[in-house]
């Protein structure tokens, strides 16, 4: 049984879908041996069998505080008190795990399928994501017009098939995160995976990663400067991030998600 806006009710309007969607969860009735909740706002879902739930968290708690202040202060301390009511608690984002004390499980991507897609053939500067305020699109936008490169802003100046992106991302100068905040995003992954040097924020997500990626921070002159340093850091940043996404492959992590089911099953 999949769970998501489509069978949950909730209020649509940007304040309130988080604190609704966890009300609205609340209101399932699910019969299952194991449930796996994949996001927080649904968390509510963990009270049908407390023992037996598994809760990830993907996008990390404190995007919600970030982008709706107080409601979102008010929202995150009632999904983590439900959250401490459920069998297990994990996230992709490693910080958020030690912090919380949860089970870090990294994000995923599948090596083989990004294998088998061809470079684009043309070399940019690339931003993937959505066009949310969240991902920073305007510091993107400043950075690349210092440099005055050719660059692709997928999902925001234009929306392209995911073999499309993949096939940019081999091919492609890097890839610059400029998120205020994330969890462990899947274009990382996907870069790694791609042989794509990525430029990203001195933010927890990306820290403990800081051999595999160049870091800068939150303004045009760093990121300026980390480009800079491409040329002499592109070779090890590569050969270090897909190191770290060949452990990453849904084949592997999901295995730990089958053992995280089997001791939720084994302990009730």
């Amino acid at each position: 049984m999949v769970v998501d806006s489509s069978n949950t009710w909730y209020l649509d309007f940007p304040m309130l879908r988080a604190p609704s969607f966890t009300l609205g969860s609340l209101l399932k009735a699910i019969d299952a041996d194991v449930i796996h909740i994949h996001n927080p706002k649904l968390v509510g879902i963990a009270l049908a069998k407390p023992s037996r739930c598994i809760i990830t968290v993907h996008g990390g708690m404190v995007e919600f505080s970030l982008k709706y202040g107080a409601l979102g202060k008010a929202s995150t301390s009632i999904m983590l008190a439900l959250m401490r009511m459920g069998g297990i608690a994990t996230s992709v984002m490693k910080w958020e795990a030690e912090r919380n004390g949860w089970v870090w499980v990294p994000n995923m991507t599948d090596l083989n399928a990004i294998r088998e897609i061809s470079p684009a053939g043309e070399s940019a500067i690339l931003f993937v994501g959505r066009n949310d305020p969240i991902k920073n699109y305007p510091l993107f936008r400043r950075v690349v017009e210092r440099l005055g490169r050719k660059y692709r802003a997928f999902g925001v100046e234009q929306v392209v098939s995911w073999e499309r992106v993949i096939s940019y991302m081999k091919s492609a100068e890097c890839l610059m995160i400029t998120s205020i905040w994330e969890g462990m995003p899947s274009v990382l992954l996907e870069a790694w995976a791609s042989g794509c040097p990525v430029i990203a924020p001195r933010i927890p997500a990306f820290t403990p990663f800081r051999d595999a990626l160049i870091l800068a921070d939150h303004n045009p002159d760093s990121y300026v400067e980390a480009y800079n340093r491409l040329d002499s850091l592109r070779d090890s940043v590569v050969a270090r991030g897909y190191e770290l996404v060949e452990k990453l492959d849904y084949r592997v992590v999901t295995k730990q998600y089958m053992s995280l089911y089997e001791e939720l099953v084994t302990r009730s």
